[in-house]
């Protein structure tokens, strides 16, 4: 599969969409009265050039389009939190460095999201992705553990301390959404040693 997504609310929908081997995630949220899809990924952001690329194979994917359609979100009115079109990009007599072009982009950006985003949307957003990764690497254990691999095969011990990192913070962002939640699940760790 090389494409989910996640419904948080009526006006917030993750989107992941696998390119080339590597996931992409997009934020699609309702603002303004038109739906916006923003990228979630410091690659996209900082790359126009691989933001247009990732964003039109999202929009060719079938399972997008129907996931759009069952929203009821018309592909025609949907917008992007960053051009492109490629009409802005400057050409090479430019007075200014591309370089600065985009930081100057992905500031904007940045600072759009932000504007759009209350904090604890973004901890939730961030949680999500971490527990994401969480999961991939659950996965991967579980896969090793059935090749006959375990605790004291270095892959495998890297791998799961891998996992452990993620946990680790998966709780601490948790904390940052419901304190006393972090610390009852803070006491349940020092319990079980």
């Amino acid at each position: 599969m090389d494409f989910t997504y996640e419904i948080l609310d009526p006006d917030t929908i993750n989107v992941r969409l696998n390119y080339g081997g590597e996931w992409f995630e997009f934020n699609l949220f309702y603002k303004e009265n038109q739906w916006i899809l923003h990228p979630f990924d410091a690659t996209l952001l900082g790359n126009p050039d691989m933001c247009r690329l990732v964003v039109a194979d999202l929009l060719a994917n079938k399972p997008f389009q129907v996931m759009l359609a069952k929203e009821r979100i018309l592909i025609s009115t949907l917008r992007t939190s960053i051009d492109v079109s490629g009409a802005g990009e400057r050409g090479r007599g430019s007075d200014r460095r591309y370089d600065e072009d985009i930081e100057a982009d992905t500031e904007d950006t940045v600072d759009q999201w932000i504007r759009s985003h209350t904090f604890e949307e973004i901890v939730s957003q961030e949680l999500q992705s971490i527990e994401q990764r969480l999961e991939l690497y659950n996965t991967l254990l579980q896969k090793m553990f059935y090749e006959d691999l375990g605790p004291g095969n270095e892959e495998f011990d890297k791998v799961q301390e891998i996992t452990r990192i993620y946990k680790d913070a998966s709780n601490r962002m948790k904390g940052l959404i419901d304190p006393d939640s972090f610390l009852r699940d803070l006491n349940k760790d020092k319990r079980r040693f």
